[in-house]
């Protein structure tokens, strides 16, 4: 036990001399999962760190929680309650209010929308302190937080197309497998994230049926990452399902 504790700190100094970067272990926690807490306690004491738990704040953003849980939301409230109550909105002009609205005060939700769909009730909160802030800020170029939220969770169906060699991709790789190119959905095992990134991905829910696949073109190029039969080239609808006969007698239905 005491050797895997030392090679888990040998890799992360193997870290610091690769990337430049220095671990401050006494600002960091050892967080485990499934792990015996025993095991846990030994090794934050020889790293020189503490134990944490789940869920926690990375950057403001919960770990390990349930985003459709009111709970998880709180911090990004918070946080824009806080910057409100040290502001003054009387004495600031009609220019001063709205630039705080549109680089501030929309911005701080920004990084938990890139990853989670916000409950409805969260959005109508965040609104309401915009509201009491600003006012009707319709047809001014602010952002609609709603709308904002679906087209960020869009953005990794985006990085999915274009980022195939990527890291995180051939982790949800490894973790729902692959299916006719495309990833599958994981069914009722698969995590929160990854319901909505695939919702969008099949135009299922808000912001339109197949709003995603509407927006995007496919650049054939060497044909290498074009699938003949399960493609979408006219419509919708890919060729093995609009031939089901063609498909089912073709010798190669595998073919790109």
């Amino acid at each position: 036990m005491q050797l895997q504790q030392l090679n888990h700190a040998c890799g992360l100094v193997l870290f610091e001399a690769m990337s430049g970067l220095k671990v401050n272990f006494h600002k960091s926690s050892l967080v485990g999962v499934n792990i015996n807490a025993s095991w846990l306690s030994e090794a934050a004491s020889v790293l020189g760190c503490k134990v944490g738990k789940v869920s926690f704040l990375y950057l403001g953003l919960p770990i390990g929680g349930d985003p459709r849980r009111l709970l998880i939301w709180e911090p990004v409230v918070n946080r824009i309650k806080s910057r409100l109550s040290s502001w003054h909105s009387q004495f600031l002009s009609f220019g001063g209010r709205l630039t705080l609205l549109k680089s501030v005060l929309i911005a701080l939700p920004v990084y938990a929308l890139s990853f989670f769909k916000a409950l409805s009730g969260i959005i109508s909160s965040i609104e309401s302190l915009l509201n009491k802030f600003w006012g009707e800020y319709e047809g001014l170029g602010v952002r609609r937080l709603r709308e904002f939220n679906v087209a960020l969770l869009g953005k990794w169906c985006w990085r999915l197309l274009v980022e195939s060699e990527g890291l995180w991709r051939k982790v949800l790789v490894a973790r729902y497998g692959v299916d006719g190119g495309g990833l599958e959905d994981g069914g009722r095992s698969c995590s929160s994230w990854w319901r909505e990134i695939v919702r969008i991905r099949d135009g299922i829910g808000e912001g339109g049926e197949r709003w995603f696949v509407s927006c995007v073109s496919r650049r054939v190029g060497d044909g290498s990452n074009t699938d003949f039969w399960r493609d979408s080239w006219y419509g919708i609808v890919p060729l093995c399902l609009r031939f089901r006969r063609l498909y089912d007698l073709a010798v190669n239905n595998q073919s790109r």
